[in-house]
């Protein structure tokens, strides 16, 4: 059952992804807005490396295509900082003006990928798991929630809680809402995708909150 469930997340991912760049072919490319399109490209590969995995089963071919997933969360994730000054660029707030918070959220993207690839990447060892079915290679040092979710989190839900009290638009807040709650109740729900579901549900509220934005930019 929960191998139907990511490859259905993983197509699920591949319809975000045309939407998201239907999204393009309308208001263009050279847009910071189109970092997320990066993201949804790294989760694609999650999703169907972990569906996958059963059907490849234990050794290196599968141990190396997990590795991939590990540098793609490194070198995609942060970029949603990117995505974030995007969304305060469009606030009209005096602040969003200053070219200071731009060169930082520049530095924060490149500090974050760096600090993942020093601390998650880099001498990662990984071993076979197996959960309700499903055959992942996971890190070996089990660790708490990383740095630089935490950062994420926090950025977006800020730049969420600026678009609900300036435009009354509140669905990039709602999915941040939900990947906090998610994260608090998996420490006594152990159901293994659940923060999977959770974190497609931030992407659709990522995508929407895109598609407003666009519309107001073009208005």
């Amino acid at each position: 059952m929960d191998t139907f469930l990511f490859f259905l997340l993983g197509f699920g991912y591949i319809f975000l992804l045309i939407w998201g760049l239907l999204m393009t072919k309308n208001y263009g490319l050279w847009n910071l807005s189109n970092m997320l399109l990066i993201v949804i490209l790294g989760l694609i590969y999650d999703n169907f490396i972990i569906a996958l995995g059963r059907f490849i089963g234990e050794g290196t071919v599968l141990e190396n295509l997990s590795y991939i997933r590990f540098w793609l969360h490194a070198l995609f994730t942060p970029t949603l900082i990117l995505f974030a000054w995007y969304i305060y660029s469009n606030t009209g707030l005096p602040l969003a003006k200053n070219t200071y918070w731009k060169v930082l959220a520049y530095l924060l993207t490149i500090a974050l990928i760096l600090y993942d690839l020093f601390t998650s990447v880099q001498g990662l060892k990984l071993e076979p798991a197996w959960k309700n079915s499903v055959l992942t290679y996971n890190s070996v040092e089990q660790s708490g929630i990383p740095m630089m979710v935490i950062i994420l989190t926090l950025v977006l839900g800020v730049a969420g809680l600026l678009l609900t009290v300036k435009f009354r638009f509140a669905w990039l807040l709602v999915g941040v809402l939900l990947i906090i709650l998610g994260s608090i109740v998996s420490n006594w729900i152990k159901y293994f995708p659940m923060m999977n579901i959770l974190e497609f549900l931030l992407i659709v509220s990522l995508l929407l909150t895109k598609q407003f934005l666009l519309r107001k930019e073009a208005a």
